[in-house]
C-alpha cells in the first residue's frame, strides 16, 4: 500500500496531480506533516483505512478512505475527491 503521507498530500492539494494518467508523487513527509498537523488514522475489519483530521493552512476538515484495492475517497471541506493508487513497482 501507499504511504498515508502521499495519499494525504495529493488529497489536500499539497502534491497536485494531473488528472487521467499514472504518475508517481513525492513529498516530504515533514512538509505534510507541518501542513496537517495531528490527524487520526483507524483501519476497519475490511482492511479499509481512514484518516481524518484537519487541513491547517485552510481549517478544512478531511475525511479519508484507502480501501484494501487502493481505492481512495477524500472529502475535504465541501469537496469530494476520488482517485486510484498503487505502489511503487
Amino acid at each position: 500500500m501507499v504511504a498515508t503521507t502521499a495519499i494525504l498530500a495529493v488529497a489536500l492539494g499539497l502534491a497536485p496531480v494531473a488528472p487521467g494518467g499514472a504518475q508517481q508523487v513525492r513529498v516530504s513527509a515533514a512538509a505534510v506533516a507541518q501542513a496537517v498537523g495531528r490527524c487520526e488514522q483507524k483501519v476497519d475489519r475490511r482492511g479499509t483505512v481512514r484518516l481524518t483530521g484537519f487541513d491547517r493552512r485552510s481549517g478544512r476538515a478531511f475525511d479519508i478512505r484507502i480501501d484494501h484495492a487502493g481505492h481512495v475517497e477524500a472529502n475535504v471541506g465541501a469537496w469530494l475527491y476520488t482517485f486510484d493508487v498503487a505502489g511503487a513497482a
